[in-house]
């Protein structure tokens, strides 16, 4: 039997699934504070295509209620987000692993996801976040300090530290890979 102690030593969807109800009452001040330091970072044009990896109960969607968004969520929130009726929104509950899209991304949003996906899978997993993204576009990943995840070899045009996450900006006018 898993415990919930430890979300990195057990499968994260298991975990996301046993906090869900209770997400927004542990983390939505933190969560929204990381997402409007980012988008103060970043412009945002209301056409913009935004893509968001990892999106949880949807805190980044309703943040953007005039983008079109689509927001992938492996766990049993991503029904939170549909449950919330946004208009704009087109929710995917998958990994991102295992999302496929022809689409690309003006902006893909990875926020505290990365550390929860396995270490074996972290770098491909960067590389189709990469390929999601637009020429031109950008590309936004956080990780938890602690985790001691660094993508500085991936030459990004900003990074620094919001609340408990390093952040990543990377602009897709050269590929990482």
């Amino acid at each position: 039997m898993h415990t919930l102690q430890n979300p990195t030593k057990m499968d994260s969807i298991i975990y996301y699934n046993s906090i869900g109800e209770s997400y927004e009452s542990l983390y939505l001040r933190e969560q929204e504070n990381k997402i409007q330091f980012i988008l103060s970072k970043i412009k945002v044009k209301d056409s913009d295509r935004l893509l968001d990896a990892g999106a949880g109960t949807g805190i980044l969607e309703s943040m953007l209620p005039k983008n079109e968004i689509t927001a992938i969520e492996p766990s049993d929130m991503a029904n939170m987000i549909v449950k919330k009726g946004f208009k704009n929104v087109s929710v995917v509950k998958k990994r991102i692993q295992d999302f496929v899209s022809d689409r690309k991304f003006d902006i893909v949003f990875c926020i505290t996801v990365l550390q929860d996906i396995e270490e074996t899978d972290r770098k491909s997993t960067i590389k189709k976040l990469f390929d999601l993204t637009a020429e031109n576009g950008r590309l936004i990943i956080s990780v938890l300090k602690s985790s001691n995840i660094d993508l500085s070899s991936l030459n990004p045009v900003e990074s620094g530290y919001i609340e408990n996450d390093r952040y990543f900006i990377f602009f897709n006018n050269v590929k990482a890979f």
